[in-house]
């Protein structure tokens, strides 16, 4: 299966394309330019490398959040106009499994810094997910994991991003939709100043 993944929900944004044979390649975007602006022409760039366009896709998948507002919806919205336009499905990634990915073995704690101690969290074991993902006080979300649990994320030591080439290797195992929407679990700053 074929998947073009979009990952824009942090400052560094990252593309990544699935070839039937499951290889993914990968390409990371700085925070030089504006993610509207550089993750297209980088999907485009990374798609001619290996002689593929979008239309060779079989799906297309992006991380739905949680993360900066406006890099959710960047992301979606390119996943969901090239699944609209080349009649395929496209496939939602949380940020939060994306960076358990890689420990799917493990038990993980993975975070997400949203300042001033707070975060969104969830946590996973052996693929499973033990705490969904929420939005949290950091260290009252941590204050009853086992010794064991490891920590991801940008709310951790252990300060890893979510990655396309993740994104991509879950919605291979996952059935698309029509469409996608944005996981927020908290409103924006200007909702919360809307209603103050």
């Amino acid at each position: 299966m074929k998947i073009l993944a979009f990952e824009t929900t942090d400052a560094v944004a990252s593309v990544a394309v699935r070839l039937d044979d499951g290889t993914v390649y990968e390409t990371v975007i700085d925070n030089s330019r504006r993610h509207a602006e550089s993750v297209l022409p980088a999907a485009e760039a990374l798609l001619n490398a290996h002689g593929l366009q979008t239309a060779d896709m079989d799906a297309f998948a992006a991380d739905v959040g949680p993360g900066s507002f406006t890099g959710v919806r960047i992301g979606v919205c390119m996943a969901n106009a090239l699944g609209a336009a080349h009649h395929k499905p496209v496939v939602a990634v949380n940020a939060l499994e994306a960076l358990a990915y890689p420990y799917a073995d493990e038990a993980v704690c993975t975070l997400i810094d949203a300042r001033n101690g707070n975060g969104y969290g969830a946590v996973y074991q052996n693929g499973e997910t033990v705490k969904a993902p929420c939005a949290c006080v950091i260290d009252e979300f941590t204050a009853d994991l086992p010794a064991c649990c490891r920590m991801v994320g940008t709310g951790t030591q252990n300060a890893q991003l979510p990655s396309a080439k993740h994104i991509a290797q879950i919605a291979a195992q996952r059935s698309g939709e029509k469409e996608i929407a944005p996981m927020y679990l908290k409103l924006s700053q200007a909702e919360r100043m809307w209603n103050a």
